[in-house]
């Protein structure tokens, strides 16, 4: 009995080598390339080719793993580059990416103006500038057979953000009434939604009404309304009367799934709760909630932060109907029929919609162009959605007054970050208000009269806590308050005889108090003559030299000669021992 058995396909090495030479062929790093709408060319680049070829390879090894914002960030300051290289023909080869290179460039940049005459932003010339310097780093680390160690200069932009205006916010106010309308529109299509599931229950089989076509439609059509064509086939004259008797398929499509309008006062809600980047959670993800095990009550937010690579992260309570987690919830329950729909590299997005033929997913440019009617519909002025985060911050960090709070709120690394985003003009403001504050505090304490009698100084004092005077005519708030570096409350203060050394005392600029400085500045170097050196040195030297080396040398010569003026009318000081 024979069996026949497939011949087994076995290519050799020498079949490999007649294959054709395209498919061996390897990609090259200058091949043009589509982002978006953005055709990146190196190819096209009026670049010697050596360099032109490393430079490609650092960039898509560098910056392709990046957004396409970023990409296209990137490639036009490479753009510039070019320019700066045909106009100074600096760059003839790969061995000129070199210091002296990159010291050029930067005085090119210097020299760029706008339109209007007026220099480029630091901010500009910095950022373009390190788009460079980013990728010749790549370039030494990665490949240092073409592009040796550079020396790059220190601080070549000094001054970076400080041309930048003031940062321009929302009032609490305004974030309230942006909050408060779009908890009207998310509560509105609530009820829609749950009006229509109420009516397929009860309308299901009655033929015409709202629930019987909503119920027509899932069984036939998947839950999405079909297209025009569609809707007037012959055959779907039933579709037809119902798309006309409720307001087209935009209305009725409002029971069935979102629209870009629609998904637009959730965002809104989710950016002002988190304080998150406007692009992050436009691209937050369907499994962006997180369980939290020891607190049953709240729940966990993730979201992606592209520009700094990193999650971020927020909690917020899982019972309250307008916060981020019924929101998601609503989202996900909402557009679910509509994940299968989208792109697939969109499917596991939030924010899906259906628009007027495909499905989508939001973007910061349909965000832009539904916030007008959004605004014109609720009475509200003109915002951008980049303004949210800036401000939420601010007015959380004038609510608190905690830095260290306001950072984890924004889920910053670095609290300098934080500090850039609450500069606001309301927070320098407030702050110039409350160094008044204390100063007129300090001048009132400053200038309230001395009391008439004046208490015993002892070690073991038995005299009530409260104001004392000093040897030296200095006032004291509480000689017993254990304010100063080894004293404890209740005991008298180690430093009580010499004041003017406490590093909280209050010396105003007046002839009276400089009067007995002196006197007390002569008063010590007597004291030298007639005590113990040892003693002297360990008790009065150290507040001579404060006087003497810190404090008179902060006034002027006609206020000290003012103060010698009055001196004659100070009484004595005790004998120092």
């Amino acid at each position: 009995m024979t069996s026949r058995h497939e011949v087994a396909v076995r290519r050799f090495t020498s079949e490999l080598a007649a294959a054709p030479a395209e498919v061996q062929r390897p990609v090259r790093h200058d091949a043009p390339r589509l982002i978006r709408k953005t055709v990146v060319d190196f190819s096209s680049l009026n670049l010697p080719e050596d360099a032109r070829a490393a430079i490609a390879q650092a960039f898509w090894a560098h910056v392709g793993a990046r957004s396409s914002r970023g990409i296209i960030s990137y490639w036009n300051s490479m753009l510039v580059f070019e320019r700066f290289a045909a106009e100074s023909g600096a760059v003839r080869s790969v061995a000129d990416l070199n210091r002296t290179t990159v010291v050029r460039y930067i005085e090119w940049l210097n020299m760029q103006r706008r339109p209007d005459g007026e220099p480029w932003a630091i901010s500009t010339r910095a950022s373009i500038y390190s788009c460079l310097r980013q990728l010749l780093r790549w370039l030494e680390r990665c490949r240092p057979d073409l592009v040796g160690s550079i020396d790059y200069p220190f601080i070549p932009f000094p001054g970076k953000g400080r041309d930048r205006p003031p940062r321009a916010t929302l009032s609490p106010q305004q974030l309230r009434a942006i909050l408060r309308a779009c908890e009207e529109d998310i509560a509105a299509m609530r009820a829609a939604r749950e009006s229509a599931a109420r009516l397929r229950v009860s309308e299901g089989d009655k033929p015409g009404t709202l629930g019987w076509v909503l119920t027509q439609i899932e069984e036939r059509y998947g839950g999405i309304i079909p297209d025009r064509y569609t809707i007037e086939h012959k055959g779907n004259f039933w579709l037809q009367q119902a798309v006309r008797r409720y307001g087209g398929a935009k209305q009725l499509g409002l029971y069935l799934y979102p629209r870009a309008e629609t998904l637009l006062p959730y965002y809104l809600a989710i950016l002002i709760h988190t304080a998150g980047n406007p692009e992050a959670i436009a691209d937050l993800t369907r499994d962006c909630l997180q369980p939290l095990p020891l607190l049953d009550d709240r729940e966990l937010l993730v979201w992606f932060k592209a520009r700094a690579s990193r999650i971020q992260r927020r909690t917020f309570d899982s019972t309250q109907a307008f916060e981020p987690p019924a929101l998601v919830r609503d989202l996900q329950a909402w557009n679910a029929r509509l994940v299968p729909l989208a792109p697939v590299a969109q499917r596991n997005r939030l924010f899906v919609f259906k628009g007027h033929v495909t499905v989508n997913a939001l973007s910061i440019i349909t965000v832009h162009h539904r916030l007008g009617p959004f605004c014109r519909r609720h009475g509200l002025p003109p915002f951008a959605p980049a303004l949210i985060r800036p401000s939420v911050l601010a007015c959380f960090y004038r609510f608190s007054g905690d830095l260290l709070r306001t950072k984890a709120v924004a889920n910053h690394v670095n609290v300098a970050t934080t500090v850039h985003y609450v500069q606001t003009p309301l927070v320098h403001a407030r702050n110039r208000s409350r160094i008044a504050d204390l100063q007129g505090a300090f001048l009132r304490h400053v200038e309230t009269p001395l009391p008439p009698s004046l208490p015993t100084v002892s070690s073991k004092p038995s005299s009530p806590r409260g104001p004392a005077v000093t040897m030296f005519g200095f006032d004291c708030k509480d000689p017993l308050s254990g304010t100063a570096p080894g004293s404890r409350s209740g005991e008298l203060c180690t430093h009580f005889m010499g004041c003017f050394t406490c590093p909280n005392a209050i010396i105003p600029c007046d002839p009276a108090t400089i009067a007995r400085l002196l006197q007390a500045r002569d008063h010590l170097r007597a004291a030298a003559v007639v005590l113990h050196p040892a003693r002297w040195e360990a008790v009065y030297a150290p507040p001579l030299r404060i006087l003497e080396e810190d404090i008179l040398p902060r006034f002027g010569a006609n206020d000290l000669a003012a103060g010698e003026a009055q001196r004659s009318l100070l009484p004595p000081l005790p004998e120092l021992r």
